[in-house]
């Protein structure tokens, strides 16, 4: 099946392969459902509901996207997050500080992990998996030991705020800052030398090293931007809880990989799309909505979360296999 535009000819099934077109057109069927189906999905503490949702899950996914870019996973990205957030939290609670000194200090920790992936991976040659599959037990290690369970709860108004306030009283404050970090990803991706070498790097490996490429130092810089957006969503995390909760992250790792690959990021890197990401977060944010507002037994949403997964890791193949036979 085939469209003409203007003497142009443009095959229907390519533009389905496109990350971003499929999410949207499965967006589209399921809001449609919804509305049928549900007379409280177009309330407004719906809309502030679901947006504050999808708006922390897509920056947990650009967490991820960033090692998925360059063919590697990250299976620490929730253990950073937590670890980020227990100590803002610590830093608020402990020594009453401004808001800015905590949030810096979160992060820092969470670019700092990110760091140290890189470094382990560069330095040793092991693959990433391993790495981080380790790093991961260290790093929530670190959050039990240091919090013995008990979450850091006296957590200033204002800071509160950022993760329950909104603008027009719909559109919460977290939506504009996951606007502004994807604005800024995508002029990342698409302007800056350093996000095409992380492309290339994705791409093919060897390519990349003989134009040139320091391919250690973009795997090391692609590790410590995995971090940093890991440790900003654990913080933001802080902000929509109201605590620095130690399970914070406990839950990330499948959704982290769920939002970039169902967007089209593919799982061997080389290409992304940070639009897809965010619908890819939107499109798992509203089927856990569906599962409420339709009165599913909330302990099926695991189980639909891994199939959603496992449907992206068979899309993402047959795209795969769909350009190899094109080029």
């Amino acid at each position: 099946m085939s469209i003409k535009r203007r003497g142009r000819k443009i095959e229907f099934s390519s533009l389905l392969m496109q990350g971003s077109i499929g999410v949207l057109l499965a967006l589209s069927l399921l809001i449609i459902f919804l509305i049928i189906f549900s007379n409280r999905f177009l309330t407004s503490t719906n809309f502030f509901a679901v947006s504050r949702a999808f708006s922390l899950w897509a920056v947990i996914g650009f967490s991820q996207l960033f090692a998925l870019v360059i063919g590697d996973l990250n299976l620490s990205v929730g253990a950073i997050g937590g670890l980020s957030a227990v100590t803002a939290g610590w830093l608020f609670q402990s020594f009453k500080f401004p808001i800015w000194i905590p949030v810096i200090a979160g992060i820092s920790v969470g670019t700092g992990c990110g760091l140290v992936n890189g470094l382990l991976i560069t330095r040793t040659g092991i693959n990433a998996f391993v790495i981080t599959l380790g790093t991961a037990s260290v790093y929530t290690g670190m959050i039990f030991g240091f919090t013995h369970a008990i979450p850091f709860s006296e957590i200033p108004p204002s800071f509160k705020f950022i993760g329950g306030g909104s603008v027009f009283g719909t559109v919460p404050i977290l939506f504009f800052i996951m606007t502004a970090i994807a604005i800024f990803l995508w002029f990342f991706f698409t302007y800056t030398v350093l996000g095409r070498r992380m492309l290339a790097t994705g791409g093919n490996r060897d390519a990349a090293r003989l134009s040139g490429i320091n391919v250690r130092e973009v795997t090391l810089l692609a590790h410590l931007f995995s971090g940093l957006f890991a440790g900003v969503s654990g913080v933001l995390y802080v902000a929509r809880l109201g605590s620095a909760h130690p399970s914070i992250g406990m839950n990330w790792l499948l959704t982290s990989f769920a939002v970039p690959i169902i967007g089209g990021t593919p799982l061997v890197g080389g290409a992304t799309s940070i639009l897809g990401a965010v619908l890819g977060a939107v499109l798992i944010t509203l089927i856990s909505n569906a599962l409420v507002l339709l009165r599913v037994d909330p302990f099926w949403e695991q189980f639909f979360l891994g199939l959603i997964l496992l449907i992206a890791v068979g899309i993402d193949r047959v795209r795969a296999v769909y350009i190899e036979r094109r080029y």
